[in-house]
Formats: structure tokens, C-alpha cells, sequence
């Protein structure tokens, strides 16, 4: 933890994981040579999340750190990219409500568009 510090801020949680993408056994779309492994390490971290709270422990995902940080103090290899970190321990806190996002999120018509295939 003492050397994750170095790169992120991870809230005083006793766990954290760094989540990375293999660049050399990322799939990647032959169409525009898109690479998915930040997708990839998305959804595992979403998972894990999943997982974490199932467990009933709290979770927070955390993107805003230097990879390069992280590379250096973890040995990461070239080739692997840090995507994001997940911080897991037990809250302190309440849990807040389910729809406390109510008044902050784009409504679903104004976020998607349906094309009718009529």
C-alpha cells in the first residue's frame, strides 16, 4: 500500500488491485485496429465491484493516478497498461440511497436513440 500510495490515492482501504490490460493478448478489431483490452479490464473491474458488494464490502474505482508511478513501483511490464485501481474494504459510511442519482442523469431519452427498423 505504501507504494500504490506513491501513485493514487486509494482512501484508506486495507486491499487495492491494479487492473491491467496485456497489450500482446489484447484482442483487437480488424477494422480500425482497435485494441479492447481497456474494455476488458472494465468489465472484470465491474465484477470485481459486483463481487466486493455481494461480499459486503465497499468498493470505489479509481482512474485518477500516475501509471507511471505504478509501473516503475510494481515492476509492471512495458507491454501492460494500469487501467484503473479498485480500492476494497468495509465502509464506514451509509449506504447511500439506490436513487440518489435521480435529478443528476441524463434521461435514458435524451442518452438513447432507437431506430425503428420498420
Amino acid at each position: 500500500m505504501q507504494k500504490l500510495s506513491k501513485a493514487a490515492n486509494v482512501y484508506d482501504a486495507p486491499l487495492a488491485i491494479v487492473v491491467c490490460a496485456d497489450h500482446t493478448k489484447t484482442w483487437t478489431r480488424p477494422f480500425d485496429q482497435k485494441q479492447t483490452g481497456d474494455i476488458d479490464a472494465s468489465i472484470l473491474t465491474d465484477h470485481m465491484m459486483l463481487e466486493a458488494t455481494e461480499l459486503g464490502l465497499g468498493s470505489v474505482w479509481i482512474c485518477y493516478f500516475k501509471p507511471d508511478v505504478l509501473k516503475k513501483e510494481f515492476c509492471i511490464p512495458e507491454e501492460w497498461e494500469p487501467i484503473n485501481i479498485l480500492a476494497i474494504g468495509y465502509s464506514n459510511e451509509k449506504a447511500a440511497a439506490p436513487d440518489r442519482h435521480r435529478n443528476m442523469r441524463i434521461p435514458i431519452g435524451e442518452l438513447v436513440s432507437y431506430d425503428s427498423l420498420t
